[in-house]
């Protein structure tokens, strides 16, 4: 039909509401070109449009330029199909292909078999099964990183199959350990370092339908009643599922199903990459159009702006920039790119955001079934962009977080032996060390005069362990066995260590803090007034009270001037959650949950787009139950998995986990048992910044707000739910110093029986009462298109 501005706009309107597949539409010579059924040529026409037909699609039996089923060469870049073939034709070079190459693959079928293939070819009759070729030198780990490939997702695409096939045997067939030719050396690196998954036909029901008895079918070969057949498979993924661009109407062509997920098929891509969490790439091919599409912050026709963050899309420029580059190379031809948000539910979109995997769909060649020596050029150029995608997924770089430098100030006085302390601070030490990256930096500084009177005020700081780059697992190794170095006892020069702290991190670029930990009063100079003037411009420091006879206002006066955070630790569990909030803050990485239990499962909310998820359980005793963190497929993580990282410490399990999977992961500790601090932090694009006073008058209101963004996003503000701890100080008698007299004081924590008071709050504004309270902040809110995120957030408020 003519290009006219009112007939696009017809054909795409029709095409959002799923009346027609027009997804493959092209404009050449003024004249829109369509491939369309006869139904879908009616509604056009009953809309008054001026259609032209053109000759219909043909079964393979009918034509002659479909190319010769014996042939095949080995030829690095295409040559080893040679014909277009049905489901059993593709199922059968696959198995050759894999029997001729045993050591490089194996060949599984994935869990559910299709519902069956209902046309006039009598051997193909029935239920078929969806193949799964991997390619890997390990088949028993998911260590390395994964690219999948995906064909035959629509019937009447012909060459989307035997590019699948074409690429596997590429890469079999050339690869040769040793050799010295270039191209050579390129497919080896992908077999070598890569663990590439290969679904050669999703949809061999459709396939072989199309291929002997209705050139131009589409969907799958579901009865629908009514005399209706198919469901779409690439509408029926549950991301967006039933939205514009899929039809309801099970007669249609873009009909998705009762429901996501209804269809074999699909489950089938689910259940691999649930149990293939190494999946970073994956490519759903189709045709035609010459396309590149995924997902991108701009959304499209349908979505008008996605969750797609600044960091995924600067990546996703790249690949689909290497693949597009390769794909020219061949025949001249560059792809267009754009978005699937044209329509809903397909399977870049559902790899990208339930999967955290760079999803593409690609439109390859001009045509659904063209002649054999056009279909040749296409396979080449497809095969030339997957290679080239697949050298770019093993050495692909993922957003990191920015390099930090952070010096530990621990009080190594007298007191915290007295009050139980110097084991928990020295666990703590250790897990926020294992809990740090590679590539940040640490040190250890602490402080204490064991000799008043007599220590030079440069002695009263000891720096355990200098500013140490981690870019080996051996120097946190290192720097922990300084902390287990630490020798407690004397008094409380809290200005010393402030000053050794800063000193470490004179001329280092930010981001930089000082993390400070102390039970007790400052006694001995330096004075900390002094001690902050000596501090590096900008540096901020992040203070812990330990314990109820702390010098909490001095300590928080430090993190107020400096720009950090304080919170009040009244136990020694306490120390293990306020350990958390700090590396939340130093890190500017969120936290889910941050709470003590002693439950043997917890459940924790991942919200879309996150970068890294860390699990960090500890308790107060030296050993630990075993701990599983299970993804929301119900899969347990392995520290074998590519992006899984498990580090045990003494008293402690720290868990990490690269592009989680969205959802509610589950966190199990073995039977019921002692108390645990549980935390789990995400690492993602979302912000949640929390106002709220560090001090407020006797008898005024504090008042809670927070603010939530999504990269540059302003995002509605999320419904807040909050709850107050009050905790009584311990008073010393006049003349008792905890650093001096440890029995009595001892003695006197004995005796006393401090008093807390929790209250819940019924709106973002409460009164406190006098003295330090700890108020708890659960932030549930909404991400764009809809996606769920939890922030968890604690700050220890005065009223004087």
């Amino acid at each position: 039909m003519p290009a006219t501005p009112a007939n696009e706009l017809v054909v795409a309107q029709l095409d959002a509401e799923g009346r027609i597949a027009a997804d493959h539409r092209r404009v050449a010579d003024d004249l829109i070109h369509l491939t369309l059924t006869d139904a879908e040529i009616a509604v056009l026409e009953g809309l008054g449009l001026p259609v032209t037909r053109g000759d219909p699609l043909q079964v393979r039996d009918l034509r002659d330029d479909v190319g010769d089923a014996g042939g095949g060469g080995v030829d690095i870049v295409t040559g080893f199909v040679s014909a277009y073939l049905d489901g059993p034709g593709i199922a059968a070079a696959i198995t050759a292909l894999a029997a001729a190459h045993p050591t490089l693959c194996t060949l599984t079928t994935l869990p559910e078999a299709t519902l069956g293939y209902d046309g006039g070819f009598a051997p193909a009759a029935g239920p078929a099964s969806v193949q799964l070729l991997r390619i890997t030198t390990t088949p028993a780990s998911h260590a390395k990183p994964g690219f999948l490939l995906i064909g035959g997702t629509h019937a009447r695409e012909w060459m989307n199959p035997l590019i699948a096939a074409e690429f596997a045997s590429q890469l079999l067939n050339n690869y040769a350990p040793g050799s010295v030719d270039p191209g050579v050396q390129a497919i080896n690196a992908l077999v070598d370092g890569l663990d590439l998954l290969i679904v050669p036909v999703l949809n061999p029901d459709g396939l072989t339908y199309s291929i002997h008895d209705d050139a131009g079918w589409r969907k799958n070969r579901r009865s629908n009643g009514g005399g209706c057949f198919g469901v779409d498979n690439n509408r029926n993924y549950e991301v967006y599922f039933g939205g514009a661009g899929s039809s309801g109407l099970p007669c249609d062509e873009t009909y998705r199903g009762a429901y996501a997920f209804s269809e074999a098929e699909n489950r089938n891509i689910r259940f691999l990459l649930d149990e293939h969490p190494n999946v970073l790439v994956g490519v759903d091919l189709h045709s035609y159009g010459q396309q590149i599409l995924r997902p991108n912050p701009m959304g499209g026709s349908f979505i008008a702006s996605e969750p797609v963050s600044a960091a995924d899309d600067a990546i996703y420029v790249g690949l689909e920039s290497t693949l597009r580059t390769a794909i020219q190379t061949v025949n001249g031809l560059a792809y267009s790119l754009g978005s699937t948000s044209n329509h809903a539910g397909p399977s870049d979109e559902y790899m990208f955001f339930a999967h955290r995997v760079f999803g593409f769909n690609t439109e390859c060649g001009l045509d659904f079934q063209p002649p054999w020596s056009d279909a040749t050029g296409v396979i080449a150029e497809m095969t030339s962009g997957l290679r080239a995608l697949a050298e770019s997924t093993r050495t692909l770089a993922l957003t990191t977080p920015t390099p930090l430098s952070v010096v530990q100030c621990i009080d190594r006085t007298g007191s915290m032996i007295a009050f139980g302390y110097e084991a928990p601070a020295r666990q703590n030490a250790k897990r926020f060390i294992d809990l740090l990256s590679l590539g940040d930096s640490t040190a250890v500084v602490s402080f204490a005069d064991p000799n008043p009177g007599v220590t030079p005020p440069a002695d009263r700081a000891h720096v355990e362990a200098p500013l140490t780059l981690l870019d080996d697992p051996g120097d946190a190794a290192s720097v922990q066995a300084a902390v287990d170095g630490i020798t407690f006892g004397g008094w409380t020069p809290i200005g010393a260590g402030l000053q050794a702290s800063g000193a470490q991190l004179a001329g280092i670029p930010a981001p930089r803090a000082v993390l400070l930990i102390s039970d007790g009063f400052q006694n001995v100079d330096p004075t900390v007034a002094s001690a902050l003037t000596t501090l590096p411009a900008g540096l901020r420091v992040y203070t812990v009270a330990l314990g109820p006879a702390a010098d909490a206002p001095l300590l928080q006066s430090i993190a107020t001037s400096t720009g950090g955070m304080f919170l009040n630790s009244p136990t020694a569990l306490d120390l293990h959650l306020a350990y958390n909030d700090m590396r939340a803050g130093i890190t500017d990485q969120g936290l889910v949950m941050n709470q003590v239990d002693s439950v043997p499962i917890s459940d924790i909310p991942v919200e879309a787009g996150a970068d890294e998820l860390t699990v960090s359980v500890s308790t107060l005793e030296a050993k630990q139950s075993e701990v599983v963190l299970i993804s929301p497929s119900g899969r347990p993580v392995s520290a074998d998995d590519w992006g899984a990282t498990v580090t045990r410490g003494e008293g402690y399990t720290n868990i990490s986990v690269l592009r989680p999977a969205p959802g509610v992961w589950r966190l199990r500790r073995g039977e019921r048992g002692s108390a645990s601090a549980v935390a789990a932090f995400v690492r993602s694009p979302l912000r949640v910044r929390l106002s709220a006073p560090s001090f407020v008058e006797k008898g005024a209101p504090v008042t809670i707000g927070l603010r939530a963004r999504f990269d540059k996003r302003v995002l509605r503000p999320p419904r807040l739910s909050i709850e107050s701890v009050w905790q009584d100080r311990l008073a010393l008698p006049e003349g008792l110093d905890p650093d001096r007299d440890a029995e009595k004081l001892q003695a006197l924590l004995r005796q006393s029986r401090p008093r807390a008071r929790r209250r819940i709050w019924e709106g973002p504004s409460a009164t406190l009462p006098q003295g330090f309270s700890t108020v708890t902040i659960r932030a549930d809110g909404r991400l764009p298109g809809g996606s769920p995120f939890v922030r968890v957030l604690r700050r220890t408020i005065q009223v004087p």
